[in-house]
């Protein structure tokens, strides 16, 4: 058999390669157009078709927060002040627009509480439930700070209520001298 010349073989596979590199290039970029990275973990690069600097994104879109609901969501709300029958009140008020006791309203431990704050409870639905509660503290409550309802201050509390409102001394909604129970 015949010996084969390894130096003119590896100059034309080193050729062929490049050929084929450079035909690939010329096809895969004459449109301009942006080849989407495959599916992965982690962020991505990727080029405009101008040709200006990688950009940084995610892979999978940011999870957006859930539109507020009103009709159906289950509220508890506690007098945080000495004035009787605040919280009866305010449940009254946000039952009128669509929201749905969970328990009657009754009387904050201790007292009083300076500012309102709007607890949401956590879980499966802690994103809705948080959109929830930030409404009805934008809305009724003048930005009233909303937190997650910590498990020790949940003993009292309907276990169905997604929204729970301690009315604070600052809540200025009602006239004063309205009362009703709670």
């Amino acid at each position: 058999m015949g010996r084969v010349n390894l130096g003119t073989a590896r100059i034309v596979i080193i050729l062929a390669l490049a050929v084929g590199g450079i035909a690939v290039l010329a096809n895969g970029f004459a449109s301009g157009a942006v080849v989407p990275p495959p599916s992965g973990g982690g962020g991505t690069e990727t080029t405009s078709p101008t040709g200006s600097s990688p950009t940084s994104s995610p892979t999978q879109p940011p999870k957006e927060t859930p539109s507020p609901q009103i009709e159906g969501v289950l509220i508890a709300v506690f007098n945080g002040t000495n004035e009787t029958g605040l919280a009866a009140e305010v449940q009254q008020l946000l039952e009128a627009d669509g929201y749905v006791a969970a328990q009657d309203p009754a009387d904050a431990d201790p007292k009083p509480v300076p500012k309102t704050i709007v607890y949401f409870r956590g879980g499966a639905d802690a994103a809705q439930n948080r959109s929830n509660a930030r409404y009805i503290a934008d809305t009724y409550f003048d930005g009233a700070k909303v937190s997650l309802l910590d498990q020790e201050l949940a003993v009292d509390i309907a276990a169905d209520a997604q929204a729970i409102i301690i009315v604070g001394v600052d809540y200025v909604g009602a006239p004063a001298g309205e009362t009703g129970g709670g």
